[in-house]
């Protein structure tokens, strides 16, 4: 972890009294710097989940109770709206009572203090949902440091392999310097060996398909959850081309599927973007995407990609057979699943 992180870590959990000219940079840090902006929340994110997991028992009901919100039972709680509930609220309180040191600080930017806002809301959410959580498990951090380099064979057909389309492992280049480590995904074109279809390919993928049995028969009924995200970059491109970093989750059942055969054979998917993808080589984008996966999943196929847009936002009017990509790169590929055991009163079942 890095110093910067770490000192903001220890900060905003209370551990650390910094000087107002290290909290101003650190604020400039955070509404400049767009990878450790992600840093920031995905550690709180984190921190969120392992408190959470620590609790001696959910309140989650006692806080829907206190916010006046819905406890109907439900799948499908839509954590934004949520968020915003939970947003609103703290804004209207008189400041005193928000508790939170680092609002306390002068001078902040009005962009660093929404950036600030904006994490707070994230952690509380996190926390409050997280107390519903019965574990948390990492399946994968993947920085390409070691192992085999991906195969170019299109969907991986074994658990636990990369695969996908013309893609190597490469070290610093072209500007762009590797997330963590020394190495990363370099995407060279959006087909693979021994493509037979004729439809055109314009995403370039990268695929991992893990099994996901144990974590629902720990489940036991209950649900899980599983959560991808990856960082997205590139050399500098033209004006006129655009790129979005897209991850997405196919929840599937005992059978591998085609590349023609994914849509169909998929129980469920999720996508997450970060759109668009930016010119400066010097910046890293994430993408994140959670999937609840559905009664019949034994396997989840990973996919991390990048797809070429026109800046219009348009469709392509002639798409080419393939897209090559000039210099475009992935790192720090992680996954984890939420496993929740199944719940025995109509109130815990209002959990998210």
């Amino acid at each position: 972890m890095n110093s910067d992180l770490q000192t903001f870590l220890q900060a905003w959990t209370g551990g650390a009294d910094v000087s107002d000219a290290e909290r101003l940079r650190l604020l400039q840090l955070l509404e400049n710097d767009a990878a450790f902006l992600a840093e920031c929340v995905e550690e709180i994110r984190m921190l969120g989940m392992i408190k959470a997991v620590q609790a001696a028992g959910p309140r989650w009901l006692e806080m829907h109770d206190a916010l006046g919100l819905s406890t109907a039972v439900t799948n499908d709680f839509p954590a934004d709206d949520l968020a915003s509930s939970v947003l609103h609220l703290v804004r209207a309180q008189p400041q005193s009572r928000v508790k939170v040191r680092w609002f306390s600080w002068r001078p902040v930017t009005t962009a660093a203090a929404g950036l600030l806002f904006g994490l707070l809301s994230a952690s509380m959410v996190f926390g409050f949902v997280g107390r519903s959580l019965e574990k948390v498990v990492s399946i994968l951090k993947e920085s390409f440091e070691s192992g085999p380099a991906p195969l170019v064979t299109g969907v991986p057909q074994e658990l636990n392999q990369w695969s996908g389309d013309f893609s190597e492992i490469v070290g610093p280049q072209q500007g762009v310097k590797p997330k963590d480590g020394n190495r990363m995904v370099r995407l060279l074109r959006s087909d693979f060996e021994g493509k037979t279809s004729s439809k055109p390919s314009l995403q370039g993928d990268l695929m991992r398909v893990v099994d996901v049995r144990p974590f629902l028969r720990e489940a036991d009924g209950g649900e899980v959850v599983m959560t991808l995200s990856a960082l997205f970059n590139a050399a500098p491109f033209p004006d006129a081309e655009r790129y979005d970093g897209v991850v997405t989750l196919w929840a599937l059942g005992p059978s591998f599927p085609t590349e023609e055969s994914l849509m169909e054979d998929a129980l469920a998917h999720s996508v997450g973007m970060c759109r668009p993808l930016d010119r400066d080589p010097a910046t890293w984008q994430s993408a994140s995407t959670r999937l609840l996966l559905p009664p019949g999943t034994e396997m989840v196929l990973l996919k991390v990609s990048f797809s070429p847009k026109p800046e219009s936002g348009e469709s392509l009017s002639t798409p080419p057979d393939h897209v090559t990509f000039a210099g475009h790169f992935m790192d720090d590929v992680r996954a984890f699943v939420s496993i929740r055991k199944p719940v025995s009163n109509r109130r815990s079942q209002a959990l998210p």
